[in-house]
């Protein structure tokens, strides 16, 4: 299921960070999934899990949705990214 379709208007892209989908709250996060593997052994595991043909994408990636504040998030993913 590709959520672009169904997006609703509430989503916005975060400006800073942008390169494979992740989700908190209402904003998106597109991260290079190899730093957030190298970085975390929480993300190494998750991605090491082979994901259903049914999962949901965003722009043709696979669409991760975590139940973090999109600041927390931002901040972490500014760090491990050099982002900032």
């Amino acid at each position: 299921m590709d959520v672009e379709s169904t997006e609703p208007a509430s989503l916005v892209r975060s400006p800073d960070v942008w390169f494979e989908v992740l989700q908190a709250e209402t904003t998106l996060f597109r991260v290079y999934r190899g730093v957030l593997a190298a970085q975390s052994p929480i993300f190494r595991d998750t991605f090491a899990i082979p994901q259903p043909p049914t999962q949901e994408t965003y722009e043709g990636c696979p669409l991760v949705v975590l139940h973090d504040s999109a600041s927390d998030l931002r901040h972490f993913l500014t760090a491990t990214h050099d982002a900032g």
